[in-house]
């Protein structure tokens, strides 16, 4: 099977033919058909599946190989602005396999059942987390449930086998000694669903013609890799 069958679109430039170009979020099949309200928009009582529309690449990005060789990515890609990109302003979605991970209330309860893909994702470069919830939530329909103690849920988006552009872009450190550009915030897309979003900083400057798309990665996700 020739890789790149099952893109959405024709990928943009300089995309590796090994991932699988998205232009709008796709459940994982074990995703837990009682977990889609939680992508929904909150406040909606017509719309009812998970239909998200698609996102087109945006024509101010183009992703392009990293040539500095004093960049920690040096021989990757990276995610560079083709204009000025405006203080606070979207850059792009975050796009990949909506995924979900069950944990117990009590740590030494193994008995689950329920079918995650904790394994599969936990240790992708390109997973980040959406939306987490406490078992005690009044939403979580695998909440508290007696002796039983109930699940936490942590849904993911893993850009590791198929995603968009913004699973190229590359943390500060390194890069930009005063900072990112950049950061990740929770938005939703265009039918109101979840969504995680890359947004330049507020009162920063915004990104440059030609500036790479810099974030934070964050602690946790440097601290999960030490060693």
């Amino acid at each position: 099977m020739a890789p790149g069958r099952f893109n959405d679109t024709p990928p943009p430039s300089h995309w590796p033919s090994e991932i699988i170009y998205l232009t709008k979020p796709r459940l994982s099949a074990r995703f837990p058909p009682s977990l889609t309200p939680l992508l929904l928009p909150s406040s909606s009582t017509t719309v009812t599946t998970f239909a998200p529309r698609p996102f087109k690449h945006p024509s101010h990005l183009t992703i392009k190989r990293v040539v500095d060789k004093s960049h920690p990515a040096f021989g990757q890609f990276g995610l560079f602005a083709n204009k000025k990109i405006k203080d606070d302003e979207l850059v792009i979605p975050y796009l990949g396999v909506l995924h979900v991970t069950l944990a117990p209330v009590d740590d030494d309860d193994a008995t689950s059942t329920v079918a995650t893909e904790e394994d599969e994702h936990s240790s992708s470069d390109y997973d980040i987390s959406l939306l987490r919830m406490s078992a005690s939530d009044p939403r979580n329909p695998f909440g508290a449930d007696g002796e039983k103690g109930g699940r936490h849920i942590s849904i993911g988006v893993d850009a590791a086998q198929m995603g968009n552009a913004a699973r190229f872009i590359n943390d500060y450190r390194g890069v930009r000694p005063s900072g990112p550009n950049s950061e990740f915030r929770m938005g939703r897309g265009e039918g109101g669903e979840a969504r995680m979003e890359i947004w330049t900083l507020k009162g920063k400057g915004g990104v440059g013609k030609g500036e790479e798309i810099l974030v934070s990665y964050g602690k946790a996700w440097w601290g999960a890799r030490k060693g």
